[in-house]
């Protein structure tokens, strides 16, 4: 990227996620101090998508200042059954489980960029840090001890959270390429709900090739790790307590005029979760993008 010029770009990003979990008197809610509830099964839909706008400005051929925001959106979607699988009809409110969407931004990312190169490979690194814009949300445990509704679903985490990268490249005669790439974002401090996020960790490898004309094929791999959470200190045995997912997929990109256009799909080949009592389950993630640059 030349001095004086700026890349736009527009990422958006779905899945659906379905998580299913057993759930048993006093957890069910005020309802079991009042009679004997039988055991449930909570059946969630999620249908979730990202929407991340980028903007970065080279201030030199090496260094540039980016900024991204992303919008969020998440529909849930619930059904109670007992443990049979039948349908469970309820007379009263769940406190945990609701149909609902959600719309609003999650928390921005400020990074510098710096370029360089060791022989033929190509590198970025990117520093910065997460603005605290996105929502956050009461302790969701402790107001279920309460027997209050409540919301686990927070766009954001309250707190300022560094962001390291580095990603290297190196191109080959004939249009070949292969990339690799990490990046972190730490979680130092808890919010003024008494959260702390976990630390998220990412790897990645590709390689990407023509196809026919201006067509463009990629296929890779990556690995994405989250650390636990905590509440008030404390990590919730029935919270996120971490979890790691290895992905593989692959995409095309092509211009149409000065932009880029892309499309990626990526699948689960393995998955972690630490602790988690019931069932979580993903196809994969679609990605869809549109970059530009403006200034020659």
């Amino acid at each position: 990227m030349k001095a004086g010029q700026t890349a736009v770009s527009l990422a958006l990003l779905a899945t659906s996620v379905r998580v299913v979990h057993e759930s048993y008197c006093p957890d069910i809610g005020p309802i079991c101090a009042e009679r004997d509830e039988p055991p449930q099964l909570h059946d969630q839909r999620f249908s979730l998508g990202e929407l991340r706008a980028r903007v970065e400005y080279g201030l030199t051929a090496s260094w540039g200042l980016e900024l991204q925001l992303p919008l969020r959106l998440n529909t849930t979607t619930v059904q109670f059954r007992r443990l049979d699988g039948t349908p469970a009809s309820l007379d009263y409110v769940n406190i945990h489980h609701r149909d609902e969407t959600l719309f609003g931004l999650a928390d921005p990312w400020v990074r510098a960029r710096y370029a360089f190169g060791i022989g033929e490979v190509g590198l970025v690194a990117r520093a910065g840090f997460s603005v605290p814009l996105g929502g956050t949300v009461e302790n969701p445990f402790a107001l279920g001890e309460a027997g209050q509704a409540h919301q686990h679903v927070q766009f954001g985490t309250g707190t300022v959270q560094p962001l390291l990268a580095l990603e290297a490249e190196r191109l080959w005669d004939g249009g070949w390429s292969a990339r690799a790439w990490g990046q972190a974002q730490l979680s130092l401090l808890e919010n003024h709900h008494g959260y702390r996020s976990g630390h998220r960790f990412a790897v990645g490898l590709s390689g990407e090739v023509p196809v026919v004309g201006a067509l463009r094929l990629s296929a890779g791999a990556d690995v994405a790790n989250e650390q636990p959470e905590r509440w008030d200190g404390r990590v919730q045995q029935d919270g996120n307590l971490g979890r790691t997912d290895v992905l593989v997929g692959g995409g095309l990109t092509y211009p149409v005029g000065r932009v880029q256009l892309g499309l990626t799909v990526r699948v689960p080949v393995y998955q972690h979760i630490i602790g988690h009592h019931g069932q979580l389950t993903y196809p994969g993630l679609l990605g869809l993008t549109a970059e530009t640059v403006f200034g020659d």
